[in-house]
Parts: structure tokens; C-alpha cells; sequence
């Protein structure tokens, strides 16, 4: 049965190695991102299992060791100024830092693909590197509307030199990436890159059934990609989409009969008669609470803002499907039904499926009545709310706060750190590029550091005289690249605020602040101790069985008292897994040069650690 309600898999879940491979590297594309998802997506690629966000995110010790074996390996790029405001005081942001690149659509639209690539190496080296691609309807965060999700994987084809012809525009927009980005990316991320969009070319995507061997990506809004084309012969349309435009639905239908439609009851009711006439049936989302997951926690975006438009909720997920004879053809990824989606201004990501219509067609999607496993269990008929009241007065006012938003993005503002003495830090924000005239309008600027309380904001003056703004006497844990904005707008009466966050260049920052950060995270031995569990542990094993809830009790059982499973596990690691023992190694040389992170080292451990460094270096 097509996209039956009970055929559900978490987004975490599809970030996991198979079987006997390791997340050597990936990049992922999102509108927009929130960094506490993402640190809990890094436990996936790190294969370490969690039953729910939240209590992952309550053990700092857990997201250390995923963001650390993932942090240099995974590239996301995001919508700049679409990063939501996290909550304060997590020092594990820091390492987040230079795996987030904020890029801009190059005709003006925004950037909007949901796209992860991952590519895993095989624990036995003579099998290729295998390749998972994810085409979604979400973004990086933790909304948990009704969305689809498209998994792809294929082998490299090591024993050929040229391109499959249909993986080249999956291979440009992959190329194009750092193309798009704001501020320089990171060499690192320019090679991996480099790697990624070559060997993509080369990988044999396997098609799900009951789909045919045909398959196509279409990379929207960049430069040299190929156009999608929507004039192809239509019978019948069945359209899924959140955000609806007259134009684009009337040429999507212009061929056919019976077409049917699922979106949101607030978007149909904008449309116009004439367009409403082309459908037979229009659905909406019974119960959008009957469509989310219960097996999480739902964690907020950063904080709530009076005045600011709320994050969409319920159904999500975009999703084209077109008959033609005895065939059918979806188009699944991030594009709405939207004229700025299809008309080449936004980038967006969507790839084409097909296969006969008796096994993906329209009636196959949606299931029969009655049938509490068919789609149509969850919906009902659309019934029209009346006029749509425009709040003219309100569109303006979120426009001064958008255009606001992007005059920052355009400032191309950088960050330096200025040391004042051994503890205390001056971050200087300022803009070496030619400012922009500022928008028009009634508003107010404010920003601070992520690692700060937004008590701590300094207002920005908004003109185009070039001025530089201190943060003076900030910690070296509160350094960061990444500085939350809050703009304030006013038309009349009517107000709107935005918060987000952007990630600025920096220099100067001092040497040891790895150090410190580590220091601050394993603060106590008991921490310590279950951080070289945490890496001695087998890859596959499942945390939640020790993820605690601060008193220790646990760990104490899991120990024992005389301390011989760390023995035993150091053991094994240096015969089967000796770059774990570099790893603790690192972590070791990085408490050592803290006078806080010696503390934490057991009594005893010393001299038994030098043992073991002695081993491993006898061995390599």
C-alpha cells in the first residue's frame, strides 16, 4: 500500500550505517536549522542510538562524543538567517561551527532543498563505498508535520571511469553548493565536496519497487541544471503541497480530469473559484495530531518571540503524482505547488519517479474508504471557512522584518576576537565590505551572542555608516561564531519580531579554547570516565540504557568497583580498534592542559594510561 499511515520510519533512524560500514562523510540541505537537531542527528551518523531527543539532549556527554566523530565530516548548508535561536548556555554549539555553511538562491528566491547525501565505507576495504541519498519535504528541526521521505542507496561503481548520464545533475547541484554560500567555505569542506560530487556521478542508485528503473533529479534555480517540465501529457493530477499558488495549479491541470488535491485548509481557502474548479476532490488533514509521531519529545525552536508568524505545523509533505495512459509519474522532494518554486527563483530539489499506474497510481496513493491503513483514513473533505480576510497592514510589517533581515545577510559581517587578559575576551562585530543603504521602515536591530542570555543584547544602529560593536569581556566558552539577531518591526499599530541566527567568519580565537570547552563539559570524573565508555563501547551499542539522570547509580553498576571492564575494553581496543585509543588519547592531552581537566583524571590513572599510550605506540 502506497504511503500508508502505519509505514513510518524516524528521520534519525534513516541517518544510521548499515550494517557494517561507518559515516565517512555527507553534506545536508535544509531551509531552515536548528541546532539542538542537529546535534542529535549527529548521534545517528555516529551510530549511537537514542530512544528520544530529549534525553539526549539533558547528557552533554553524549552529544560531545557524536558531535566529535561527526563534526569534520558533515557539511550542512541552510538558508541564511534561517537558523533558529538556540536555548543558552551549551558550549556544545561551538563545535558546530564550521559544519554549517549559510547560502543564498542566485535568483532571488531562497533556498529550499531538503537533500542529504551520506556516503559510508565498508569495515572490509575490499567493498566500495556505498551511498545514501535522502530527498525529504522537512527541515533540520524538530516540527513534526506530516512529511515524505525518499531513500535512495547505490555502491560506487569503482570499475567505471565515466558519469552515469542520470546522476549528472544530482553531481552539479552538489558542485554548485559552495557556489551559493554567503562567506568562503571551509577548505575542508571544499575537498569533501570535491569527492562527493565526483563519485556521485558514478553510484548505482538502486529504484524502490514497485517503481521502474527510471529516475531522474532535478536540481531547481541553478544555473546549467535541467528544466522540469510541466507540459508533458496529464490525464489526472493529484497534487500534495502545504503552500498553493493560482498560476502553477492551473498549469499543472490544464490537461486532465479529476484531479484531486491534500494542502492546508488556510492555503485552499486563498485560491481563486476558477482554480478550485479544476479539482474533483480537495482534501485536507482530519486530525494533523493523528499524523505525528508519539515516539519523541518535541523540542522547542530557540524561544518564542510575540509578534512572530509561528512555525507551520501539520502537513508538510509536497508530492506530485501524474497519470498519463497506463502509466504514473511522482515527483517527490521539496518544491510546493507554488509558482516561486517551479519558476526557476527558488532552489529546490525534487526527483522523478515512475512505474504503471495500477501500482503508484493516484488511487493507489490514497487507498480506499474505509480502510483505516490508506491515507484517506486521515483525511477530510475540504469545506471552504468563508472569505479570506488580507491583513494588508500585517504583510507589511513582516516584509520590513524580511527585508531587514536580508539587508544583515548582504552587511557580510565578520567577528574578531580581541584578548583583554587571560579569562576575559572583547568580540568585536563588524562589516569590511561597502554597507548597503538599510531598508525603509520603523525598526529596531539587536544582537548577542548564542552562548549569551538575551538580556546581554546590544542594539545595532541601522545605517550605513561602517561601525564596529563590542561584546567586551566575554568569556573564552562564550566565544562563538554564532550571533543571534532580533528584529523588531512597526507599521502603525501592527508589530512583528524575527529572531535568528547567523554564522560569521571569525579570527583570534585563542588556541585553547577546545581545551576549555572540554574542560566545561567533562567537568567531573565520573563524566570522564563515562565519556572512554561512551568511546570503547561497541559501535552499535544502544545508549539509553545509560544515559542517566544525574545520580550515578547506574554507572556504578555498570563499572563495578574494582574498575576492570575499562581495563578489558582498553584492551580490546588496542588490538581491534587502536584509533579509539588515539581518540582518547586526545581527549587525555586536551584535559591535561586545564588545570579543571586534571581533576577529573582518576587517582591512578596516570601512570596506567602511559602503559597503554606505550602499547599503542609499540604496535603502530
Amino acid at each position: 500500500m502506497m504511503l500508508a499511515p502505519d509505514q513510518r520510519e524516524l528521520f534519525l533512524d534513516a541517518l544510521r550505517p548499515p550494517e557494517g560500514y561507518q559515516f565517512d562523510r555527507g553534506i545536508a540541505t535544509t531551509f531552515t536549522l536548528d541546532l539542538l537537531t542537529l546535534l542529535v542527528a549527529s548521534l545517528s551518523l555516529a551510530l549511537l542510538e537514542v530512544s528520544d531527543s530529549e534525553s539526549a539532549l539533558n547528557d552533554p556527554v553524549v552529544l560531545l562524543e557524536g558531535v566529535r566523530r561527526h563534526a569534520d565530516r558533515l557539511s550542512i548548508f541552510c538558508q541564511a538567517g534561517r537558523i533558529a535561536i538556540p536555548p543558552p548556555d551549551n558550549y556544545l554549539y561551538s563545535f558546530l561551527e564550521k559544519s554549517i555553511v549559510e547560502v543564498q538562491a542566485p535568483r532571488g528566491g531562497v533556498f529550499h532543498p531538503k537533500v542529504w547525501l551520506l556516503r559510508y565505507v565498508a569495515e572490509a576495504e575490499e567493498h566500495p563505498p556505498l551511498y545514501r541519498l535522502l530527498s525529504l519535504s522537512r527541515n533540520l528541526t524538530f516540527d513534526k508535520s506530516w512529511d515524505l521521505m525518499l531513500r535512495l542507496e547505490g555502491h560506487l561503481a569503482t570499475h567505471r571511469q565515466r558519469a552515469y548520464g542520470r546522476n549528472n545533475p544530482l553531481g552539479n547541484f552538489v558542485q554548485q553548493l559552495p557556489e551559493l554560500a554567503v562567506h568562503p567555505v571551509e577548505p575542508r569542506i571544499a575537498a569533501d565536496i570535491a569527492l562527493l560530487q565526483d563519485e556521485v556521478r558514478r553510484v548505482a542508485f538502486r529504484v524502490p519497487w514497485p517503481f521502474r528503473d527510471d529516475l531522474a533529479f532535478y536540481p531547481l534555480g541553478i544555473p546549467g541544471c535541467p528544466k522540469l517540465r510541466l507540459d508533458r501529457r496529464c490525464d489526472r493530477m493529484l497534487v500534495v503541497s502545504p503552500f498553493l499558488s493560482d498560476r502553477l495549479l492551473r498549469q499543472l491541470t490544464e490537461q486532465g480530469e479529476r484531479h484531486v488535491m491534500l494542502s492546508r485548509a488556510e492555503s485552499i481557502d486563498a485560491l481563486k473559484p476558477k482554480t478550485l474548479d479544476r479539482f474533483e476532490r480537495l482534501y485536507v488533514l482530519d486530525d494533523p495530531e493523528a499524523v505525528e509521531p508519539d515516539m519523541d519529545t518535541t523540542v522547542g525552536l530557540g524561544e518564542e518571540v510575540p509578534g512572530a508568524s509561528p512555525d507551520p505545523s501539520g502537513l508538510h509533505a509536497k508530492l506530485f503524482v501524474k497519470e498519463a495512459g497506463w502509466n504514473a509519474t511522482w515527483l517527490v522532494g521539496s518544491a510546493n505547488a507554488t509558482n516561486a518554486a517551479f519558476r526557476r527563483k527558488n532552489v529546490e530539489f525534487m526527483i522523478e519517479l515512475q512505474g504503471r499506474k495500477s501500482k503508484i497510481g493516484i488511487d493507489k496513493v490514497l487507498g480506499e474508504e474505509g480502510d483505516d491503513r490508506a491515507i484517506l483514513s486521515l483525511l477530510r473533505a475540504y469545506r471552504p471557512s468563508g472569505k479570506v480576510e488580507v491583513d494588508e497592514k500585517q504583510k507589511q510589517v513582516e516584509a520590513v522584518a524580511d527585508r531587514v533581515r536580508d539587508w544583515l545577510v548582504d552587511l557580510k559581517l565578520r567577528l574578531d576576537v580581541a584578548e583583554q587578559d587571560a579569562e576575559r575576551f572583547d568580540l568585536v562585530l563588524y562589516s569590511n565590505h561597502t554597507r548597503p543603504n538599510p531598508p525603509q521602515g520603523d525598526y529596531s536591530i539587536a544582537c548577542w551572542p548564542v552562548t549569551l542570555h538575551p538580556e546581554q543584547r546590544i542594539p545595532i544602529e541601522h545605517t550605513s555608516r561602517a561601525t564596529a560593536l563590542t561584546f567586551p569581556k566575554v568569556t573564552i566558552l562564550a566565544l562563538t561564531s554564532f550571533i543571534a539577531f532580533e528584529v523588531s518591526a512597526r507599521v502603525e499599530d501592527h508589530r512583528h519580531a524575527l529572531r535568528f541566527v547567523l554564522n560569521l567568519p571569525i579570527s583570534g580565537i585563542p588556541q585553547g579554547r577546545s581545551d576549555r570547552l572540554f574542560s566545561a563539559i567533562i567537568s567531573e570524573r565520573e563524566q570522564f570516565l563515562r565519556y572512554l565508555w561512551l568511546i570503547l563501547s561497541p559501535e552499535d551499542a544502544n545508549l539509553i540504557h545509560w544515559i542517566v539522570d544525574g545520580t550515578g547509580a547506574s554507572w556504578d553498576r555498570a563499572w563495578g568497583s574494582s574498575g576492570m571492564p575499562l581495563l578489558e575494553m582498553l584492551m580490546r581496543a588496542l588490538s581491534r580498534s587502536p584509533e579509539k585509543i588515539d581518540r582518547i588519547a586526545d581527549l587525555v592531552e586536551g584535559l591535561r592542559r586545564t588545570p579543571e581537566g586534571r581533576e577529573v583524571l582518576p587517582e591512578g590513572f596516570e601512570p596506567f594510561w602511559e602503559a597503554v599510550t606505550q602499547t599503542r605506540s609499540d604496535i603502530a
